[in-house]
């Protein structure tokens, strides 16, 4: 049986149950958008099931599913070009994108998959995966028990573990890309128990730890081998329980981890060769030479940090790194031989370049990662070439021409501001959690929440004042990697000010602008942009609290930064204070610049946001334009109507027979409650009736919040 989809065709189920499940083999589904599945991960509600033989699923899109594709005791099965995106659930309630369970023989090709949990290949034998993209997961990969599988060509990218392999036998690994992959875990790919792992050319980009090996191989007459991968910008690039041995690292690239080996406690750790037959790996940290010009270091490289000793027996101590305590351990090392910990690694023969990857057939696309291992692989041979004596020709074009572009083939749209997986704890307290989303050029977008939200420690962690878990990236720039490229592009404007009031206007401005290495004659033009140039000389403690909102917005754009950060910014202001400054950001967002704001008033979000994030407990609750926002919060305008004693009664009927709210407030007044689009409306019809006003007064407040929505006493 075959099922072909035209375009727009769709199966959806009833959100209960599997969508479709195959109990016959030789079946083909191809072309089909998927989606309505239940959501109990007891039984394991999948888009489609799979119970038999030979089964073809390929091109479909999953929407809305919980469990993707699920193969039970489907040998030679083949999932190819589907794309598949889970439930909008906490990350533990998703179920798996791809299942793989006692299903021998099956191909797992070109397949995208994003916001599910795991990848799952379990008591599955000859399983070829191969080219797919697994974004946003759990486990990009979750292997166990599964012997003589390839891994090849594929892309694991923000996952919290690119892949996670278990009691496993004749592995083959490469060319695939393992790029930030910083959750708990935070492990390009995990090793356990695994035996006969052959590793080549695989890019370990940006993790928390490139690879971490835990008992593989755990047979003692087997081997794992690692040729010609790259580890580079990761916390750690390899770390090792004390126990692991016959691992064998060769022509590896080890470049800029903050940490290139790490040994995870106490014991002894030997067994493991970084030399093979006088050939070893590449090391950005290596202080040696070659002097007979051969490519290899005439001295071997150690890994021998008192600093990373005690750091990898105690993770605290990582908060230290690159710090006064850090070096004033090394340097005791140094001056006392007996404390100098014995070597962690010795490679014999050190590589003065990198060693060339294999070209990889993932479809291109500009990003963060090309640019990462370009980067990489640049720097390397730069540092190879200053370190050799008369060293062959530098192989950069050869390296850069093979790294590998990321997935998608087309470039995204252009996001200024782009925020992953951001999480911010204060101890146990957890005051952002998860937070994701992107600024585009140009773009104004105001985060709305309560006070406690997690909006301020969002823009702090943005700004580089707090440290953080995930991605932030500000004009192109990785707040981790270049934090001072961040910073450049970055004008803040905070909620409380803290101005020297004895200087002048112009003066403070000035000051500013040696601190930011801009020519002075700037502070005159951003005066003039603020429309504070007849109060250059006034002290800033003469100022009103209006004009010193304005010298603040002043000094974030000294240095003309493309992004303006505002915290509650008109928070003190009045009101002519405040419809003032939002003036200047307006022109401000007419010249391209980029904005994002914090603020509790209405009025001003509507009158300056494109889009509006309403944040709470630290997360993203929704999303939504200005003019939805009061429908979002369930905001209500209340009016009190005063009238004349007898106008009171009529005016009362007349309002109830138009549907609206209307309520006697004693006196002369009634009350009537309305959206905030309806407002007018009441008026209108009191106009169009004779009636006469004698005042009136309007106050925006909560009607009773949805259920998981935000609570009214949080508004």
């Amino acid at each position: 049986v075959t099922l072909l989809g035209d375009p727009g065709a769709v199966i959806e189920g009833p959100g209960k149950g599997d969508v479709l499940r195959i109990t016959a083999p030789d079946v083909t589904v191809k072309g089909l958008v998927i989606r309505g599945t239940g959501i109990s991960l007891d039984q394991e509600n999948a888009g489609i099931t799979v119970l038999a033989d030979r089964v073809r699923i390929e091109e479909n899109t999953f929407e809305d599913v919980l469990f993707g594709v699920y193969l039970k005791d489907a040998t030679d099965c083949a999932i190819r070009g589907n794309h598949i995106s889970g439930k909008d659930l906490d990350l533990a309630r998703r179920g798996d994108a791809i299942r793989i369970w006692h299903s021998d023989g099956c191909v797992i090709e070109d397949n995208t998959v994003t916001d599910s949990r795991d990848v799952v290949i379990w008591f599955s034998k000859d399983v070829h995966i191969a080219r797919n993209t697994v974004i946003h997961g759990r486990y990009g990969l979750h292997f166990m028990y599964s012997d003589r599988n390839w891994i090849e060509d594929n892309w694991l990218e923000g996952n919290s573990v690119g892949a996670f392999l278990m009691y496993s036998r004749n592995l083959r690994l490469e060319r695939n890309v393992f790029l930030d992959n910083r959750g708990p875990s935070g492990y390009g790919i995990g090793l356990k128990d695994m035996d006969g792992v052959e590793a080549s050319d695989n890019r370990f980009l940006g993790n928390r730890v490139g690879v971490y090996i835990d008992n593989s191989p755990w047979s003692v007459d087997v081997y794992d081998h690692f040729d010609r991968n790259v580890f580079a910008y990761n916390d750690i690039g390899i770390a090792f329980l004390p126990s692991v041995k016959r691992n064998v690292f060769r022509d590896n690239t080890f470049l800029e981890n903050q940490e290139q080996v790490a040994v995870l406690g106490a014991g002894d750790f030997r067994g493991n060769d970084f030399t093979v037959e006088g050939r070893g790996n590449f090391w950005s940290d290596y202080r040696g030479y070659d002097l007979d010009g051969d490519g290899l270091g005439d001295v071997p490289y150690r890994a021998e940090s008192l600093f990373e000793n005690l750091m990898d027996r105690e993770k605290k101590l990582r908060l230290f790194l690159y710090g006064p305590a850090q070096q004033a351990i090394e340097l005791a090392a140094r001056a006392l031989p007996s404390i100098k910990p014995r070597p962690k690694v010795s490679d014999t023969g050190p590589l003065m370049q990198p060693v060339p990857l294999q070209a990889s057939p993932l479809p291109e696309r500009s990003g963060r990662a090309l640019v990462i291992l370009s980067a990489a692989l640049f720097l390397g041979s730069l540092l190879g070439l200053s370190r050799a004596k008369e060293a062959p020709a530098a192989s950069t074009a050869e390296a850069t021409a093979t790294a590998t572009p990321a997935p998608g083939g087309e470039a995204p749209p252009e996001a200024v501001v782009r925020v992953r997986s951001l999480v911010k704890r204060f101890g146990k307290f957890t005051a952002v959690n998860g937070l994701d989303f992107d600024v585009a050029k140009g773009e104004a977008v105001a985060l709305w929440g309560r006070n406690g939200a997690g909006k301020t420690t969002a823009i702090k962690c943005i700004l580089g004042l707090l440290r953080s878990e995930g991605e932030i990236q500000v004009a192109g720039c990785d707040l981790k990697r270049d934090g001072k490229g961040v910073r450049r592009s970055l004008g803040y404007v905070p909620q409380e000010l803290a101005l020297q009031e004895d200087l002048g206007t112009l003066e403070t401005l000035e000051f500013y602008a040696r601190l930011k290495k801009v020519p002075a004659a700037r502070a005159q033009e951003v005066l003039t942009d603020v429309q504070m140039t007849k109060h250059a000389k006034k002290k800033i403690g003469e100022l009103s609290g209006g004009m010193k909102q304005r010298i603040a917005l002043a000094i974030a754009l000294l240095a003309d930064p493309p992004v303006l950060i505002l915290d509650e910014m008109t928070s003190n202001l009045d009101t002519n204070a405040r419809g003032g400054f939002l003036g200047l950001l307006e022109r401000q967002r007419e010249r391209g610049k980029t904005i994002v704001f914090t603020s509790h008033r209405l009025d001003e979000v509507q009158a300056l946001a494109d889009r509006v994030l309403v944040m709470e407990d630290g997360q993203l609750f929704t999303e939504c334009s200005p003019d939805r926002l009061p429908e979002v919060l369930g905001l209500h305008a209340r009016l009190e109507l005063l009238f004349p004693e007898e106008q009171r009664g009529r005016a009362h009927d007349l309002l109830r027979e138009k549907g609206f709210d209307v309520k006697c407030n004693g006196g002369a007044s009634i009350r009537v409650r309305v959206a905030p689009a309806e407002k007018l409306e009441v008026l209108r019809c009191l106009e169009e009736a004779g009636m006469g006003l004698t005042d009136f007064d309007m106050e925006t407040e909560a009607m009773p919040a949805p259920e998981g929505g935000l609570r009214e006493e949080e508004l």
